[in-house]
């Protein structure tokens, strides 16, 4: 598969989501103080007995700090909003993310709709089925990555066990941009960075500890329930 083809198992970069309930309930908290104040400021002189005069100088002074709270009120319904959006966009990206894993498998489990990706994975004396597995473990150990459940040792030690064998260097090869590398820009990035670094430092260590292993991969290698052993008719004694 072309590089642009192996994008497909790929999902965008996907950030942490950030929880705005604080923000919402300054912001409000903020508002419904500003609202009330009047009231309070009324309440407080009129029982002190001074003069509400005295209140409208307090008001002028309090107009510019309304002004200020109603703008932060402002940003934090703003910024909620395009949190909201970043959320929407996610929930997105994973259900892409469980439709591109699903087809994965359908074609892996039913050899025909692998016609419909276009040119073979894999070369021709390898079975697809080998460089789809291969994919979803580099997939696996991608948002592992990006979720920070692995750490970088623990993803080099990954590849570097994965690399040992021949056919994830074919796929690799294949599959992936180690040959033009783009720009890490973001932490999903980095782990392809990871991968490339491994595949270059497997070729350079010298051939794979294990070769490629052929298998069966026709129905006819496999046998057949309740068979006939013979095409001879049965004989009673």
């Amino acid at each position: 598969m072309a590089a642009d083809k192996n994008d497909a198992f790929h999902a965008p970069a996907r950030k942490r989501t950030g929880s705005w309930g604080l923000l919402w309930i300054a912001a409000a908290l903020a508002v419904i103080g500003v609202a009330l104040s009047p009231l309070l400021l009324g309440l407080a002189y009129s029982r002190a007995g001074v003069d509400f005069g005295v209140i409208g100088d307090v008001g002028q002074a309090y107009g510019a700090a309304s002004a200020l709270v109603a703008t932060t009120a402002l940003v934090a319904v703003a910024a909620s909003l395009i949190e909201q959006r970043r959320q929407v966009r996610e929930v997105r990206l994973q259900l892409l993310d469980q439709t591109t894993d699903e087809l994965v498998r359908l074609a892996m489990a039913n050899p025909v709709y692998r016609q419909c990706w276009g040119a073979r994975v894999s070369p021709g004396h390898v079975a697809e089925d080998l460089f789809y597995y291969c994919q979803l473990l580099v997939k696996l150990w991608t948002d592992s990555w990006e979720q920070r459940k692995i750490d970088e040792p623990l993803a080099r030690a990954y590849l570097q066990s994965f690399f040992d064998s021949e056919v994830p260097r074919m796929f690799w090869e294949r599959t992936g941009d180690w040959h033009c590398p783009g720009p890490a820009r973001n932490h999903r990035d980095q782990f392809r960075v990871l991968v490339n670094e491994e595949y270059l430092r497997a070729l350079r260590a010298g051939p794979p500890a294990r070769s490629f292993e052929q298998f069966p991969s026709t129905d006819d290698s496999f046998p057949v329930i309740n068979k006939p052993r013979t095409s001879r008719p049965l004989e009673f004694p």
